[in-house]
């Protein structure tokens, strides 16, 4: 019967259950800020009905939308039309909502509009429409256009040279634009040797390092699945160094630059449901999603706002997933991110800090309920939700914490804990 998992859940929480010794929570130093466009970025698609799930994006509030998603940007080109589309998405969100366009590159057929010229034209249709763009990211996952797409002759030189011909050609347009780029399809193995040549030759030019991340194609074991969203960590500081070094950086070592992610899911097989729809893939995202928040990332857009195969929030129904409770947890996360562990290892706590006002979000990443002491010296726990995949599945509120003694983190679940600093 639909609702009875919660009910024990409630009834579980409210004894009190724990394992042998709850688990308790150091707060360390701050690490920096948390950028507003690294939480809560999403991919959007003309084939995503956002009017059919305002309620469920808004409750996720968007800080960015990547327009077009994936290898639509190399299959379709970037009209004036598409363009008043993504306009009218962006509306519907709420507002204040950065955009990310990604110009076509790659082309399917001799009369494709990937020139210059229709990057610039992509520049002035924007301009028309009183589209902003954070960012013009120049094409999508050109690491695989010479395997995938059978044209070896997309190397990562031309691809540089493609680069700057189209920035050249927007900034002639909208001489304070920015560009992303090289978005490469994963952040290691030949992916990641894409980018650190594109780097070599075009680090004078780019002002926002990306990549994707997809570490699965959904066969591994949850533990495993879980396990791999670590490597977002490895892959910013490996960037990071790279793009330092004189030697791998001739052109740019010397100048500021960002990272992002435009493109991440624990799965890239968008036909199978498993670590895509489930309540690992939402863990997975979570984790994710912090890491890239507080190792200083720029951007994070996750794949995708609206269901697109097993990709997205909701279905193409509007019936919730669990990514849809992530991100709205999620959503909290900003100010100034804190060092914070846990003695459990199954365990994975982070903290924000914002004014007199701490968050604290923890992944259970155990089959079993976790016992966590909450208290924290100098902050007093004034709220606590959870959500677990019997949640969502009852499409049921988020879980309420108790505010005294010791909590019972159900089995595989993400809550967000809610502090205020005292005097």
């Amino acid at each position: 019967m639909r609702g009875c998992g919660l009910g024990r859940w409630v009834l579980l929480l409210a004894l009190g259950l724990s394992s042998a010794q709850a688990a308790r929570l150091t707060l360390g130093a701050v690490l920096g800020p948390i950028d507003p466009l690294s939480v809560n970025g999403f991919n959007v698609g003309f084939n995503m009905s956002v009017a059919e799930a305002t309620g469920a994006v808004k409750s996720v509030a968007p800080s960015s939308l990547r327009y077009p998603p994936g290898n639509v940007g190399d299959e379709q080109d970037l009209t004036k039309a598409a363009l008043q589309g993504f306009v009218s998405t962006l509306e519907l969100t709420g507002g204040g909502v950065q955009a990310t366009v990604e110009t076509r590159v790659f082309a399917t057929r001799p009369e494709s509009k990937n020139r210059p010229e229709d990057a610039a034209q992509a520049a002035r249709d924007a301009r028309a429409l009183g589209l902003k763009v954070a960012y013009w990211e120049i094409g999508n996952e050109p690491d695989l256009y010479a395997t995938n797409r059978g044209r070896p002759e997309w190397t990562p030189e031309r691809y540089c040279a493609t680069f700057r011909a189209q920035r050249a050609a927007i900034l002639k347009v909208d001489p304070q634009a920015k560009f992303a780029g090289p978005a490469v399809s994963n952040g290691q193995g030949r992916a990641a040797e894409f980018l650190k040549a594109f780097v070599r030759g075009c680090g004078d030019v780019v002002d926002l390092l990306t990549w994707h991340e997809y570490p699965s194609d959904g066969s591994l074991s949850d533990e495993a699945a879980l396990a791999t969203a670590a490597r977002v960590s490895e892959h910013l500081a490996a960037f990071r160094a790279l793009w330092a070094d004189p030697q791998d950086n001739p052109l740019g070592h010397t100048r500021a630059v960002g990272f992002g992610v435009t493109e991440y899911g624990l799965s890239y097989r968008t036909e199978k449901s498993r670590h895509l729809a489930d309540q690992v893939a939402a863990l997975w995202a979570a984790e994710t999603t912090l890491r890239l928040a507080e190792g200083g990332g720029r951007l994070a857009q996750y794949f995708a706002l609206i269901g697109s195969g097993n990709h997205g929030l909701v279905d193409q129904a509007g019936f919730p997933r669990p990514t849809l409770y992530a991100f709205q947890q999620l959503r909290h996360f900003r100010g100034e991110a804190l060092a914070l562990t846990a003695d459990d290892p199954a365990l994975w706590p982070h903290a924000a800090r914002e004014g007199k006002r701490l968050t604290v979000l923890v992944t259970n990443t155990a089959t079993g309920p976790r016992s966590l002491t909450p208290d924290l010296p100098g902050y007093a726990l004034i709220g606590g939700k959870t959500f677990t995949a019997q949640t969502v599945e009852d499409e049921a509120d988020f879980i309420r914490l108790p505010l005294r003694g010791d909590l019972t983190l159900p089995p595989r679940s993400f809550t967000r804990l809610v502090y205020k600093e005292q005097p």
